[in-house]
């Protein structure tokens, strides 16, 4: 989901509030789809 759209679901002015706060998920987040497209790809 686009961070500006959790960032008005979640009453912050400005999206890079949002990004401040959930850095590590999104960075977990990140890591989880390489594995996922790494065991798709097959390596």
């Amino acid at each position: 989901m686009p961070v500006h759209v959790v960032a008005a679901c979640l009453g912050h002015a400005d999206p890079s509030i949002t990004l401040r706060v959930y850095a590590h998920v999104i960075r977990t987040a990140e890591a989880s789809a390489a594995d996922v497209f790494t065991q798709a790809i097959g390596e």
